[in-house]
């Protein structure tokens, strides 16, 4: 059995321990989960879902902005 996986995150080929999951990614990036959502090979996928070799990760930056017009 593998100790290791690699995967692809932006381009940059990263290791990982086999049992990693996408919710690991969230803490080796440096991000919450409320500030990014992860893709792999595409599509968003649960936090618990196992990385697997050759897995492509991909990030869509999540922004929040208050709008500037009020309801009154």
């Amino acid at each position: 059995m593998r100790e290791t996986i690699k995967v692809s995150i932006l381009g940059n080929d990263a290791e990982f321990p086999a049992n990693a999951q996408l919710s690991d990614l969230y803490k080796a990036l440096g991000f919450s989960k409320w500030e990014i959502l992860l893709l792999v090979d595409g599509k968003p996928c649960p936090d618990d879902r196992y990385l697997e070799e050759g897995d492509l990760v991909t990030w869509i930056r999540i922004t929040y902005h208050e709008s500037p017009v009020r309801d009154e």
